[in-house]
């Protein structure tokens, strides 16, 4: 039994979320203890400097996009889950005496 099939096993075990991210790079750590290089290519040989600087720009203009849409979705959710008001309540009515013949409608 080769390495890739323990690693298979090791990645059904540890299989989603943020536990299957982290399952798949032990995983690619192991299967490179284990078997050595693959032959396959690195990052800095597929890659030159200005790639990997274009990779980084990009990466970080999304993270910012996705932290202004988390941030733009708590709010709509505290909006709509009444934590925010955005008018303040009409004021109350003034509660109407009854009369001693009661013809006045009861307000409430």
């Amino acid at each position: 039994m080769g390495p890739e099939f323990w690693v298979g096993i090791a990645a059904v075990f540890v299989s989603g979320g943020a536990i299957g991210a982290a399952g798949t790079l032990m995983a690619q750590w192991v299967v490179r203890k284990i078997g050595g290089d693959l032959g396959g290519p690195t990052a800095s040989a597929s890659f030159g400097g200005r790639e990997v600087d274009l990779l980084r720009m990009e990466m970080s203009d999304l993270a910012r996009q996705v932290q202004n849409m988390d941030a733009r979705l708590e709010f709509q959710e505290q909006l709509l889950g009444g934590s925010l008001q955005t008018t303040a309540p009409p004021p109350r009515l003034d509660r109407v005496h009854e009369s001693s013949e009661g013809d006045a409608p009861p307000t409430g």
